[in-house]
């Protein structure tokens, strides 16, 4: 009888080699992370070392935020309506976040944030967001609109002042809104923003879409536009008491 080490034998090589080439592919992909988060000519060298530095966040970082160039936060409580809340713990707003409903912060260096499901999605419809945007800013001045979905890639950015949109891209799939000039801030940071009815690249393995590079990348444009939801969610959680990094619980 054929005695069955040969057999064994043979399994074992397919499976080196097939573990051999998983590391290779592994490598290649480590590679190229390293090379897309590599500043280019004229990119701004501390937002990269931003993204590379290690930031724990206990609460999750909202899909979507507006900043508004404002101390007024009572105020924009009121005319954001009875959907909208105040005065609550940001860590609480920031684990409710999802919720149906307006979550306003205290003023952080002039800015107030909104956080919460009720902010306008423009991958639902982009007119809404259009509209919001206008009337909120013709009562508060300048207003900004920030979205970044990390699962779908799904991005967007506005910049409104006195009821007028200075600049405004956003992308769910394809291209949905695409107003003014694009801006310095917006070019050193390497975004791409895609005409109306562009097609995307077709991209291989192990190659990022530009899309989720511009995901990564829409905190640093609201940190240079206005403010940086994740500092200003740092010290709103100082203030409440709570460690960004740790449970929620109070610290010492």
């Amino acid at each position: 009888m054929e005695q069955p080490y040969p057999i064994v034998a043979g399994l074992l090589a397919a499976l080196t080699l097939l573990l051999g080439l998983a590391v290779l592919l592994l490598c290649i992909y480590r590679r190229h992370l390293r090379g897309v988060r590599r500043p280019g000519p004229g990119m701004d060298l501390l937002a990269f070392s931003t993204l590379g530095k290690k930031r724990m966040m206990a609460f999750p970082v909202p899909v979507r935020w507006i900043a508004i160039h404002s101390s007024h936060a009572v105020r924009l409580t009121e005319w954001l309506g009875p959907s909208a809340v105040f005065g609550m713990p940001w860590s609480e707003a920031l684990a409710r976040s999802r919720e149906r409903r307006f979550f306003v912060s205290p003023p952080v260096d002039g800015w107030t944030l909104v956080i919460g499901s009720s902010v306008p999605d423009p991958a639902q419809n982009v007119d809404s967001v259009y509209i919001f945007l206008r009337r909120l800013s013709a009562v508060f001045g300048e207003v900004h609109y920030y979205g970044a979905d990390r699962v779908l890639g799904f991005h967007g950015w506005a910049r409104v002042d006195r009821d007028v949109v200075t600049r405004a891209y956003a992308w769910a799939g394809e291209t949905l809104w695409n107003e003014g000039r694009m801006s310095i801030e917006e070019r050193e940071l390497g975004l791409r923003c895609r005409a109306y009815g562009e097609e995307a690249d077709a991209v291989r393995f192990p190659e990022m879409p530009p899309e989720f590079q511009n995901v990564e990348r829409v905190v640093l444009l609201a940190r240079r536009w206005s403010i940086d939801p994740i500092a200003a969610s740092e010290i709103l959680l100082h203030q409440d008491g709570v460690q960004s990094g740790d449970n929620g619980g109070p610290s010492n």
